[in-house]
């Protein structure tokens, strides 16, 4: 499916053989790809191009990712780019540092094709008719609710999680998740086991959560369970704080609701084992 249709990448990654694979699969999804292989053929190619979201190794041989970032933001309708920072280093500091200069998401090298994807439909600004925007609708949702996150996650092996957008409410330009990191679980075992939705207002009192590791971290909780369209699941639409909170029925509806629009969007990508 062409799902990037229409969108204009600006890659920029100093390694050939790296370059050619991303661009390659980008292409595939129907993205036009802008290359550059270096920090300064990036910035020079602003002058002929403007793209619709940024992807950018960080370690780049002259200029640091994050240098660039700061560039690109200067240019006039390119203040809010979206931007995604491809990475070999997962770590908070790394993570913190890229946020500063204006990177949303981290990927953690090598990524996979389904992520890249996955994380460019969250952030690019406009999508295709008839499809949500992943980002602005979670942050629409994370009104409707007391927590602070709101998240699609996506299940990658045993009780982990990949994140491919997580709003929260106190720094909302950024992904706390970087894909690639696996997240652990959460409250989201559950949903996948009882395969429905799961509503926790007070995770010390309930008695489903007794023996979680999550249970002093966690207190509210209500996932909605993602589905392909072979309807098995492969991720939850939740939303979670670390104080408990009352939900009344139309969080629920609300993130039912949006679970149907987002499955629309991602069930196609994120059900693949790409």
């Amino acid at each position: 499916m062409k799902n990037l249709a229409g969108c204009t990448v600006l890659l920029v990654e100093d390694d050939d053989d790296s370059r050619f694979l991303l661009a390659d699969g980008l292409a595939r999804y129907g993205a036009l790809i802008v290359e550059a292989g270096s920090g300064a053929e990036a910035v020079a190619s602003l002058e002929i191009t403007k793209p619709d979201i940024l992807v950018s190794d960080l370690q780049l041989e002259g200029m640091h990712g994050n240098e660039l970032v700061q560039l690109v933001r200067r240019h006039p309708g390119l203040e809010a780019l979206p931007a995604i920072a491809l990475t070999g280093s997962g770590g908070q500091g790394d993570r913190d540092s890229a946020f500063r200069a204006g990177f949303c998401k981290h990927l953690l090298k090598p990524t996979t094709m389904v992520d890249l994807v996955a994380a460019i439909v969250a952030l690019r600004p406009t999508a295709t008719a008839g499809e949500p925007v992943i980002r602005e609708l979670l942050a629409q949702l994370n009104q409707t609710s007391p927590c602070r996150f709101t998240s699609i996650f996506r299940f990658i092996h045993d009780d982990m999680l990949s994140s491919v957008w997580t709003y929260d409410r106190e720094n909302p330009a950024n992904d706390p998740y970087p894909l690639g990191v696996p997240v652990q679980a959460s409250y989201c075992v559950l949903v996948r086991a009882a395969s429905q939705t799961i509503a926790i207002e007070n995770a010390p009192m309930d008695p489903r959560t007794v023996g979680h590791q999550k249970r002093d971290e966690v207190a509210t909780y209500i996932g909605v369970p993602l589905r392909g369209p072979d309807g098995a699941m492969f991720g939850t639409l939740c939303s979670y704080d670390a104080q408990p909170h009352t939900m009344d029925g139309s969080v629920r509806a609300a993130l039912e609701t949006a679970a149907r629009e987002i499955e629309t969007t991602l069930a196609w990508l994120l059900a693949s084992k790409n």
